[in-house]
């Protein structure tokens, strides 16, 4: 991992599958120091308190991983495991129950509060284990091609700390991938505005809805675009709270452990500081995610006739092809709208203004890349899709109509389709 020249460094450090990982143009050298800065604190293991590694003493006492490339490797997109196995790094849980806080955010459970957390420092109980098991169903294309549909049912286990709340309410989370995430956060509202419709006033049968989010730092609601269901304002508050919630760092924005009023083991445990990562490091830490450069283009073959399929189908409708960002055409291929997709994929679980139905349109940008990257090519919220044909297969809701549509095109035409997608 070692960065021989920094000021003419071009990708993060890293032996292999780099397609995640450019670095955007024009950083000057204090910003590649600082980048590199941030990259240790984002790649090695942060480890219990009290140590002599100052920087980065504080894990837990509950986490679900011990650094951020656990969930992010080669700063790609994580999966479910494999069924019968215990779910990886990359797979969280959110928890909670009915209501909202003050501020419009979900109510966790009295005992596990809004994340399940799997793993806990010495001298810490864990929360217990989570367990995954799938059954299938199936999906008829014309023609009479079977696609088969794995269906994720999730059991915990060895809760330690008491039984959740009878009402509580699951939503899993898989980690996505992280090139493109600093244009994202420069998108401007207006932009994001435009494909806004909630009420379907066009009568297109698409209602992107804005969620409207608590910012920490602006201490007002701003509009969210992180997050499954677009839950965090800024880039920096999707990286604090992950900090808090995947590997117990507190940080001035998120300055409570994970430690329910129940927990007493986890409350007594010793603290890395108040707080653990300084304002300086995760400013470090923001400035290298944010550099990671946009996906490239791969076009597969007949790229040309599968983009036209996509816009025939209107997934153009929620996967917005792009924004201007400083004057560049950002093509993400997301509006950063939430959208109801149907039962099929409904959590039951609101997220301020986000309901149990609606998710937030994921980029398609880098899809192309994720089986280089990360040796598989899952995708959906949970990682239940197991290639692109299923994730479409999965849409419900708003999407319907495209789904439908898809299941009545020709052999010739799904195949072009999905390399368009795959080349993005």
């Amino acid at each position: 991992m070692a960065w021989t020249n920094l000021a003419s460094a071009k990708t993060l450090p890293g032996r292999y599958h780099k397609a995640y990982s450019q670095l955007v143009d024009g950083l000057s050298k204090k910003q590649i120091a600082e980048l590199k800065a941030g990259f240790s604190l984002y790649a090695k293991g942060w480890v219990t308190a009290p140590s002599s590694t100052k920087v980065r003493d504080g894990l837990g006492p509950h986490f679900n991983a011990v650094s951020c490339v656990s969930c992010h490797q080669h700063n790609g997109r994580g999966r479910a495991p494999i069924q019968g196995l215990k779910p990886d790094f990359s797979l969280l849980m959110r928890l909670s129950v009915q209501g909202q806080n003050k501020d419009g955010s979900p109510v966790g459970d009295p005992v596990y509060g809004t994340q399940f957390h799997p793993r806990a420092t010495l001298g810490v109980e864990n929360e217990g284990d989570l367990e995954l098991t799938y059954t299938e169903k199936n999906e008829v294309l014309a023609g009479g091609k079977v696609v088969s549909l794995q269906v994720p049912s999730y059991k915990f286990k060895n809760l330690k700390y008491g039984s959740m709340s009878q009402d509580i309410m699951i939503s899993p989370r898989v980690a996505p991938h992280l090139a493109g995430v600093g244009y994202l956060d420069k998108v401007s509202e207006e932009q994001i505005l435009e494909y806004a419709d909630e009420l379907d006033s066009n009568r297109d049968g698409i209602s992107g809805k804005v969620n409207y989010v608590w910012n920490v730092l602006a201490q007002k609601k701003t509009i969210g675009r992180f997050g499954w269901k677009a839950n965090q304002p800024t880039l920096l508050q999707q990286n604090a709270g992950a900090f808090n919630g995947d590997l117990g760092i507190t940080s001035s924005l998120f300055p409570n452990q994970n430690c329910s009023s129940l927990q007493s083991d986890c409350l007594s445990a010793l603290d890395g500081g108040a707080p653990e990562i300084s304002d300086k490091h995760l400013d470090f830490v923001n400035l290298m995610v944010s550099s990671i450069d946009r996906p490239k283009v791969k076009r597969l073959k007949n790229y040309e006739e599968g983009k036209k399929v996509f816009f025939q189908l209107k997934c153009q409708q929620c996967h917005r092809p792009s924004f201007q960002v400083e004057g560049k055409e950002v093509k993400a291929y997301t509006d950063l709208l939430l959208h109801d997709m149907g039962a099929a994929l409904a959590d039951g679980r609101a997220d301020f203004l986000a309901n149990g139905r609606e998710w937030k349109t994921p980029p398609l940008w880098g899809i192309g890349a994720q089986k280089e990257v990360n040796g598989h090519t899952y995708l959906l919220h949970d990682g239940r899709a197991r290639n692109v044909e299923e994730a479409i297969l999965w849409h419900g809701g708003e999407a319907e109509k495209s789904k439908q549509m898809y299941k009545a095109l020709s052999e010739e035409e799904r195949e072009s389709l999905l390399n368009f997608v795959n080349s993005l």
